[in-house]
């Protein structure tokens, strides 16, 4: 009971810190910012512009809240000390290594590298269990906000694949995170004090850090994510990249847990924190390598990439993947027509498929609101390229000699 009056009132002079609004609302404009940039980005590509930044902005921040509140219970469950894990060394080598690749820029990588570091050069010296333990917290939030917003707002592109332009969705997302988080401080120290109790926290090896008890201090943190989907509904790939996270950080956790009681195996934790990282990266990007593109045009009619929000067509129950057939009893093969016929007459009658299945939409106005899948010709796209480490490691697996079988 004592932590959590001391959270709630930690919790309360946080949000009412002008310091703390001033910090909060700068990383939404931010957010802002990026999801403006990625608007403008498709509105290169295929013509048509949305304004659901600030939109997603704001929904993005408000779940960062919830994410920070569930985060926070974790870490300090777990008796995480900010103070014991090198946090000035975590920054400089995630920094060194986003020069090597920006996806690197991700701790899990950061925390590997220290955590061996320190294993075997006795240098830097941290709580290799509470540096790892914060990987492991931060993914398990993240997970969670994957699945609660990462599918909403998705940005559609036009993308060359394989020698193919396709549609597809832009699903990334940032979340600014307010934390609460265990700071070790000497009994000197003026500042309220928990002072821990038997049972708690769960991880109590602090590397030699001597401070007697320990406060909580609010920080910020930015979770992001980001995949590009042409294969799947962005509904389907975020649930299965957030249970593919969720999977990773919870092994992670179980790992650092078991090398608390057993030191040796410190050294499984470590390598599993950036290897791990990497098979997550790589089953999606198998995923989005190996499935056919779903996001293509119909021998039967003009396929919908995306409707937009409030539109016309959305108000008439138009969907992503629907197939417009006819417009006013007129076969269809080509947006341009389809944009013409619902010119000329504002309301009219549209039938489609669905998975397969007739349907007839009836529609008014004279703006159908949707984004169809790319269409010959077109003038610009993204190129999709495959991450040149991947590619690499293909290419020396392929070189490796494989043993024959001689009958």
């Amino acid at each position: 009971m004592e932590i959590f009056l001391l959270m709630g009132r930690v919790i309360v002079e946080t949000i009412t810190s002008p310091f703390f609004l001033a910090v909060y609302l700068l990383l939404f404009a931010l957010v802002c910012w990026q999801y403006k940039r990625l608007e403008h980005l498709s509105a290169k590509l295929i013509e048509s512009r949305t304004r659901l930044y600030l939109a997603s902005a704001i929904w993005s921040s408000l779940l960062g809240l919830l994410g920070g509140l569930a985060g926070s219970i974790l870490l300090i469950l777990l008796g995480i000390n900010l103070s014991a894990i090198g946090l000035a060394y975590l920054w400089v080598i995630a920094l060194l290594l986003m020069f090597v690749n920006p996806r690197f820029l991700c701790f899990s990588y950061a925390a590997g590298i220290l955590s061996l570091a320190s294993l075997i050069f006795s240098f830097p010296h941290i709580s290799i269990t509470h540096l790892l333990a914060l990987v492991a917290v931060l993914h398990l939030v993240e997970s969670l906000l994957i699945l609660l917003n990462g599918h909403t707002y998705p940005i559609p592109l036009y993308i060359k694949k394989k020698g193919q332009i396709v549609g597809g969705f832009n699903l990334q997302k940032f979340w600014p995170l307010p934390l609460l988080a265990l700071v070790g401080i000497s009994g000197l120290d003026p500042a309220p004090v928990v002072i821990m109790p038997e049972w708690w926290p769960l991880l109590q090896e602090y590397s030699g850090v001597s401070e007697q008890g320990f406060t909580l201090l609010p920080v910020v943190a930015m979770l992001g994510y980001g995949e590009i989907s042409t294969t799947s509904p962005p509904s389907i790939r975020v649930k299965r990249s957030s249970w593919n996270l969720f999977v990773y950080s919870l092994i992670l956790l179980i790992l650092v847990c078991i090398s608390y009681h057993l030191p040796a195996l410190t050294i499984l934790a470590a390598l599993f924190s950036p290897l791990g990282h990497e098979l997550v990266i790589w089953l999606g990007m198998r995923e989005e390598s190996s499935r056919r593109p779903l996001y293509i045009p119909s021998r039967e009619g003009v396929r919908i990439l995306q409707v937009k929000p409030g539109s016309p067509a959305a108000r008439a129950g138009l969907r992503e993947r629907d197939i417009i057939v006819q417009v006013k009893g007129l076969q269809v093969h080509h947006y341009a027509k389809v944009h013409e016929l619902i010119k000329s007459s504002p309301r009219c009658q549209l039938q489609i498929k669905r998975a397969g299945q007739p349907i007839t939409i009836r529609l008014v106005g004279d703006d159908l609101g949707i984004i169809p899948v790319p269409e010959d010709p077109v003038a610009r796209y993204l190129v999709m390229d495959e991450d040149r480490i991947f590619s690499l490691v293909r290419k020396l697996w392929h070189k490796l000699p494989r043993g024959q079988v001689i009958s």
